[in-house]
């Protein structure tokens, strides 16, 4: 996959040169998968036409994955290879391929169903010896940085087979025919790793399996998670004020003026959701950005609770950029729970603040402490692949609330040491119904730690991200 985010290119110019010579390494017909394409990161960096991409890889097909996940752009070998043309119906009108005023494709992709073609077909094209491979690594690296449990929150699979790979990694006990696979080498041999567990895409409930009792305490699906907005950096975060007017949100995120983004599922629609995943005692996890999204999305979580109690469900909000206090209440009431995306406030608080959102609702993004003062309890996520999955990093921007450019945003809303790594472990852990298990260090549970080189509870504030981690067990079992 080329990588070309703003942690390795600076300008624009440098990052299409380097695309420019990574399409030499590819055969002709290969597809040229790229990441991390970041306007934000890049100043001047402008979203490609295909004319343009059809120019730098006239004979392969090429797929440009956005830093957020929500964007995407192809060439005219890309739309037809996945049989998509400027004929073809959009799946929603907030996920759709764009035209320009002839009618034609402009090689941009938006949100999540419209590129469903494109995963269903790269899933197909993977040999299972680079799938096998592609998973042990990413649970490697997970373990390398200090994580002992991983949750998936909107599996992006066509059918079951990767979830047999999957539970022959994590699963306590591997079943019979995984071992016989392991045993003729078409699986790899087992070895301690991370816990995984799982929220399928609402649009692929049926890999859920037939009940929430299902799984070990390594590995299980926990529920189901659906989409009620996008990002920020794509316009499809849906809020109640419209975004900011300037260079970026017109020419780079190409954000039309007075424009304020849009649901993505319509309010009864979600309304039936909640309740068909609650009856059926499956968790719910909604992704949420905006405002607006926010507040109709407790909406339904609250008109289902009227005829059937949710409290005891501990149903999640996934990234709550813009999360007020009223909102933080109503959801204390119904015992909802926050993971924060708190990388938000690092990489991009200065663009929400300068050039998204402005600044005084930049000022309010992701009040971390005004949550835990409302008694919610609530983990972060650095939502990867779009941002590695740094836990140190997490902690310090959540005790600071610095940009990456140093700059203070929330003052206010700083918490303590103790309560970010609580954030990362007990609480997170409370979320999937897994504290009494995992989470700490006590008698009776799971010995699942880190060993650290640093104690982060007397290490400066601003040199937590410096910690390394020395070594990972799960269960007592060294990760290596």
């Amino acid at each position: 996959m080329v990588d070309l985010s703003g942690f390795t290119h600076s300008s624009p110019d440098q990052l299409w040169n380097h695309l420019r010579e990574e399409i030499h390494n590819f055969k002709k017909g290969e597809w040229v998968i790229c990441r991390g394409f970041d306007p934000i990161l890049i100043k001047g960096l402008k979203a490609p036409h295909i004319d343009f991409l059809d120019s730098i890889a006239p004979e392969n097909p090429i797929l440009i994955i956005s830093q957020s996940l929500h964007s995407f752009w192809t060439n005219s070998k890309g739309f037809e290879l996945a049989n998509i043309s400027k004929d073809t119906p959009d799946p929603t009108i907030m996920s759709f391929y764009e035209k320009d005023g002839n009618g034609e494709l402009t090689g941009f992709i938006a949100e999540q169903e419209a590129i469903k073609p494109f995963n269903e077909m790269l899933e197909e094209s993977l040999t299972p010896k680079v799938m096998i491979q592609a998973t042990r690594e990413v649970f490697d690296e997970y373990a390398r940085g200090g994580n002992t449990t991983i949750v998936s929150a909107g599996l992006t699979i066509k059918d079951e087979k990767p979830l047999q790979l999957y539970e022959h990694f994590s699963a306590g006990k591997p079943k019979l025919l995984n071992q016989f696979l392991s045993f003729i080498g078409y699986f790899p041999k087992r070895k301690p790793t991370v816990r995984h567990f799982i929220y399928t895409r609402h649009d692929r409930a049926f890999l859920l399996p037939g009940s929430p009792d299902n799984g070990d305490d390594f590995y299980r699906f926990l529920g189901v998670k659906h989409w009620y907005d996008g990002s920020p950096y794509t316009g499809s975060m849906y809020l109640k004020e419209p975004y900011l007017v300037s260079d970026l949100t017109r020419n780079g995120l190409q954000i039309p003026e007075g424009y304020a983004g849009k649901r993505l599922v319509g309010k009864n629609e979600m309304i039936d959701f909640v309740e068909k995943y609650e009856k059926l005692g499956w968790q719910i996890a909604v992704h949420v950005q905006g405002d607006a999204a926010i507040e109709e999305t407790i909406d339904a979580f609250e008109k289902v609770n009227i005829n059937n109690t949710i409290t005891s469900s501990r149903h999640r909000l996934e990234h709550c950029l813009l999360l007020s206090d009223t909102l933080i209440s109503r959801m204390a009431v119904l015992n909802m729970t926050p993971s924060i995306h708190i990388n938000h406030l690092y990489y991009y608080g200065e663009a929400l603040k300068n050039e998204i959102i402005g600044e005084e609702r930049a000022n309010q993004i992701l009040p971390v402490a005004s949550v835990k003062s409302n008694g919610l309890k609530f983990s972060f996520h650095a939502d990867q692949p779009m941002f590695k999955s740094d836990p140190m990093r997490l902690i310090q921007t959540a005790v600071l609330r610095k940009t990456k450019e140093g700059n203070l945003m929330g003052d206010g809303e700083q918490i303590e040491i103790l309560d970010a790594l609580k954030a990362m472990t007990i609480h997170a852990a409370w979320q999937i119904k897994m504290a009494d298990k995992i989470g700490s260090i006590k008698e009776g549970k799971y010995a699942d730690f880190v060993i650290l080189d640093k104690n982060p509870l007397v290490t400066p504030s601003s040199e937590l991200e410096n910690i390394q981690v020395l070594k990972t067990f799960v269960h007592g079992n060294e990760l290596k």
